[in-house]
This record gives structure tokens, C-alpha cells and sequence, in this order.
């Protein structure tokens, strides 16, 4: 609860404000393997919770036509939001952009596994286990899924202000999929899907303008 309320957030408004003082980027490799790390540890600590409470987050099932159709226009309905954000509200000089995206095959491959770490963690992390938990205490569905979302949303401040009213959107998305599926495997495949494409978009975009 700590780690996911408190310290994420947190952790990526220092982030966000030490990339803007820095005269240089860090290399992407020791910031890929750093978030692969971090992800996984975190997703670890949620197994642990999932198991000690008996949460019975549920990965694999049936995936029916509708949860198909549904997933489908999530993915293709944030790569547009995020295409018209990187064209037109995002900074030429904005330091997570130019930081995050790779340069050679040995980056390439690092992101990959960036990618997927980042897709089963987070949506195990905030979609599966947190909301779950907020549930099994009490709290109302609707509310678990807010709070999540809201966790969510700002623990993604490094990519701007912006960032967080639409990570937030798609949080609930993400979370409708999962319950609507019932399976956590669903939004991890979106999400998985989303990451890859949305590199290529921002590289698109760069050789657009160059």
C-alpha cells in the first residue's frame, strides 16, 4: 500500500524534476535495467500480498469476441491519444521522451523486456492485487478502481502534467477489461501491445520533424 499510494507517486515527481536539472541524459541501458528491476521486485511484493490475503487474481481464461473487439479499440484509441499528445502538447526538449527511446538492437532488446515487465507488473500491480485488496477490506468496486487509477495516473509524472488525466483514463479502461474478461492476461496483452507500438510512434514522430 505504501509502495503503490505513496512511494511511486513520489518517486516519479523526483524523478521528473531531476531529469529537467540534468545537463545530460543517463544512459537508457542502466535506466531499462533499473525500471525492469524495480517492476519485478514490485510485482513480486504483490504476489506475496495476493497470496497471504488469498485474493485469487486470475490470469488465464477464455477471452471471448466481445473482450477482443473491447481490447482492441483501447489499443488503438490510446495510440491516437497518444499520437495527438507527442504531436502537439509534447515538448520538443521534454527529457523522458528523448531518455526512453532506444538507439541500437542491444536497446532494443532491453525495451522489449522493458515493455513486457512494465505490462504484467503494472496491471497485476494496480488492476489485479491493489484493486482486489481495496475490495476484500471493504471499499466499493467503483471507488478500489478510482484509487487505483489515481496511484496509477501519478506514478507516470515523468511523461508531464498531461499524462496524468490520461493515464488515468485508460487506467479504468484497463480496469473495465479486466472485469469485464475476467482475466488479468487481457489488459496485460493491451498494455504489452501499447508499450511497443507507442515507441514507434514517438520515432516516427522525431524523423517527421527532422
Amino acid at each position: 500500500m505504501i509502495l503503490v499510494v505513496i512511494v511511486m507517486p513520489w518517486m516519479s515527481f523526483q524523478t521528473r524534476g531531476l531529469l529537467k536539472e540534468l545537463e545530460f541524459n543517463p544512459p537508457r541501458k542502466t535506466i531499462y535495467i533499473q525500471s525492469i528491476v524495480m517492476l519485478t521486485v514490485l510485482g513480486v511484493l504483490a504476489g506475496i500480498v495476493d497470496w497471504h490475503e488469498v485474493l485469487l487474481v486470475s490470469w488465464f481464461g477464455k477471452i471471448s469476441f466481445s473482450v477482443l473487439v473491447y481490447g482492441l479499440s483501447i489499443y488503438f484509441l490510446s495510440l491516437g491519444v497518444n499520437l495527438l499528445h507527442g504531436k502537439y502538447f509534447q515538448k520538443e526538449d521534454d527529457p523522458e521522451a528523448e531518455m526512453i527511446m532506444p538507439a541500437d538492437k542491444k536497446e532494443y532488446a532491453l525495451w522489449f523486456l522493458l515493455c513486457f515487465t512494465a505490462a504484467w507488473s503494472e496491471e497485476y500491480v494496480y488492476r489485479g492485487v491493489f484493486t482486489s485488496l481495496m475490495e476484500h477490506f471493504g471499499m466499493f468496486p467503483f471507488l478500489a478502481a478510482i484509487l487505483s487509477a489515481t496511484c496509477f495516473s501519478f506514478s507516470h509524472f515523468t511523461q508531464g502534467w498531461l499524462a496524468i488525466p490520461i493515464t488515468f483514463a485508460f487506467a479504468l479502461a484497463f480496469q473495465y477489461l479486466y472485469k469485464f474478461s475476467g482475466v488479468l492476461l487481457a489488459p496485460v496483452i493491451v498494455h504489452f501491445l501499447y508499450n511497443l507500438s507507442v515507441e514507434f510512434l514517438k520515432r516516427k514522430l522525431v524523423r517527421k520533424e527532422e
